[in-house]
């Protein structure tokens, strides 16, 4: 039985316990009103609203202060115990409980479970601002995905994709979030022990903004800059370091931030590329970039803690120039990201615990700028950041989700990264027994053929079998958008055999995929979204072999095949997501034959 994390302590016992249907509860305590609002999320449960001995399930409330999300649960031959210390506690014990329920049914097997997190915080952030805005019921699955994995973070990266009321030029074909929609965003993750933390890049990132002329006099660079992996933008991406600047992001804060409940606030903070190219320049050079940075950050944290939150920052720029990081406030929390197998996680984490600031440790997915996933990398990479979390003492791990260059990459690609962070940030000992394949198929599919979680893991092992394997990205991604020069680099960096090879294991993967039956909405909409990967896919190897060889037995009019995987992948879109974002997306595509 795989159990989804893995639970610290598992003991069988003798026997089964067969459940009754509905499932009564019942507890040896008055019932709050959050863990009240829980118990509905579990529609198998009725509360009952006395201690008879009928009822199958009791929760128990502890003697002993226990960890915050700590648990016993026993199944016996006379019924199901839960105890805890604490609403989150008992939380935990349900959605272990009700795993066992969906894998094994009403018949129980009789067992005893000591379980407890190893890391405080276990979050998921989501990019919504890289054309990509899921739907509201969309948010809603994710959610309950993430309770039933024991994330209790989330966070969706925002850059303008709030629906701020006094800048609808900024957001108006974005399809945003709207305040109501937060609110009951935030309250879903709240009946699901869930800490919903509001996300407002607030320094860089902010292109989305500076590129309309109204915001073009807060940016260090109005008219452009030299981006290193775009090229030359012609508008600025980071706000100039000034009071103006402060005086924007404050009102941004006051709209954005009544909406959560959480006492968290991450400001972004990466990545401000142009710093001291523009507005700056004069400061930067009498003080040094990285105190003009520290400068302004400190300015930042000060509207955030006026507004009774905690501030959480990217620690990119801060790793620069590590001295600088015992001068943040200790109330700061720093957020170490890196998203590669080899990431120096040790030295970061080594380097904030040194400075005694608190900080999370993220990796990524490795899903972006793929189309079909880096498992292997992104699994080597939650690892890594998982064991030197833990190792240095961090709060927690927090997975990211990119959405880089068009967010064309689909949900199922992110599947086993989400899996191995759950299990490892919750319980790192559970790696040697943990099963990927069958933890993404009982999470995603419940298909007893395990074909959609194997095709996952297929697809992503055939397209990352280049000798070539660039950073943050694959080669057949690059060969995919890519026209003219670039096109023609990235076609050196492979060979007709390769692609062949590769052409040959997708076209299985496609056939195999066909005749595969799906048993769930889930797995349905997935395997259109694998097979419409795979097509995708394809389609760059056929640029690739239509030019090396001018006689490929393959030869198609890309022309007409283009127009009809962008007919495909608009359908597909709108599946999941919200329709803004949706053009400029698909510009990506439309634009990778070189057409303008």
């Amino acid at each position: 039985m795989q159990l989804i994390p893995v639970p610290k302590k598992i003991i069988p016992l003798n026997g089964t316990f067969e459940l009754p249907e509905p499932i009564a509860l019942s507890s040896d305590f008055e019932i709050g009103p959050r863990l009240q609002s829980t118990l509905e999320t579990f529609p198998s449960i009725e509360l009952e609203s006395t201690k008879s001995n009928s009822t199958s399930v009791r929760l128990k409330k502890t003697t002993v202060k226990p960890a915050e999300e700590s648990y016993s649960l026993s199944i016996r031959r006379e019924g199901v115990e839960i105890e805890a210390g604490t609403d989150s506690g008992f939380y935990r014990g349900l959605t272990t409980l009700s795993q066992i329920i969906q894998i094994k049914g009403r018949l129980l097997p009789c067992i005893q479970i000591e379980d407890e997190p190893d890391l405080e915080v276990r979050g998921y952030m989501l990019d919504i601002s890289r054309c990509k805005v899921p739907t509201q019921e969309s948010l809603f699955q994710l959610i309950d995905t993430l309770a039933s994995l024991k994330f209790n973070q989330l966070q969706f990266y925002t850059e303008h994709t709030f629906a701020y009321q006094n800048h609808q030029n900024v957001w108006g074909n974005a399809s945003p979030l709207t305040g109501e929609e937060t609110q009951a965003l935030d309250t879903y993750c709240y009946n699901r022990f869930i800490e919903l933390v509001p996300n407002q890049n607030s320094f860089g990132h902010m292109d989305r903004w500076l590129r309309h002329d109204n915001y073009k006099h807060l940016a260090e660079c109005p008219e452009g800059y030299e981006h290193p992996i775009s090229g030359h933008l012609p508008w600025g991406g980071t706000l100039k370091p000034d009071q103006a600047s402060l005086d924007f992001v404050s009102e941004l804060y006051d709209e954005l931030l009544p909406n959560f409940r959480s006492n968290l606030f991450n400001i972004g903070g990466d990545e401000p590329w142009e710093l001291g190219q523009g507005w700056s320049r004069d400061i930067v050079k009498a003080k040094g970039k990285h105190h003009v940075y520290l400068d302004h950050l400190l300015s930042i944290h000060k509207q955030v803690t006026a507004r009774d939150k905690k501030m959480q920052f990217w620690g990119d720029i801060i790793l620069e120039s590590r001295d600088l990081a015992k001068e943040l406030p200790k109330d700061a929390i720093g957020v170490i990201w890196g998203y590669e197998a080899d990431h120096p996680f040790e030295e970061q984490c080594a380097s904030f615990q040194d400075s005694g600031i608190p900080f999370y440790v993220a990796p990524g997915t490795s899903a972006w700028n793929t189309i079909g996933g880096r498992h292997r990398n992104a699994i080597a990479n939650v690892k890594a950041a998982t064991a030197q979390a833990i190792g240095f003492g961090a709060r927690g791990t927090l997975l990211t989700n990119w959405g880089d260059f068009g967010h064309h990459h689909f949900p199922p690609v992110s599947y086993p990264a989400i899996v191995w962070a759950a299990t490892l940030s919750w319980n790192m000992s559970s790696e040697s027994e943990f099963d990927d394949i069958q933890a993404i198929n009982t999470v995603f599919f419940e298909d007893n053929s395990l074909d959609f979680a194997k095709a996952i893991f297929s697809l992503s092992n055939l397209i990352n079998g280049f000798s070539y394997q660039p950073i943050n990205r694959t080669l057949l991604n690059d060969l995919l958008f890519t026209s003219g020069e670039k096109f023609q680099f990235n076609l050196g960096k492979t060979n007709q055999e390769e692609l062949e090879d590769c052409q040959t294991g997708l076209s299985k993967l496609l056939i195999h995929l066909r005749g595969s039956n799906a048993p769930s909405e889930n797995a349905k909409l997935a395997k259109e979204e694998l097979i419409l990967s795979c097509q995708l896919l394809c389609f760059g190897i056929n640029k690739g072999l239509q030019e090396l060889d001018e006689t490929y037995s393959g030869q198609t009019h890309l022309d007409t095949e283009l127009q009809s995987l962008i007919k495909a992948y608009r359908e597909q879109w709108l599946q999941r997501n919200r329709p803004g974002g949706l053009d400029e997306s698909v510009s990506y595509l439309e634009s990778s034959l070189g057409n303008p």
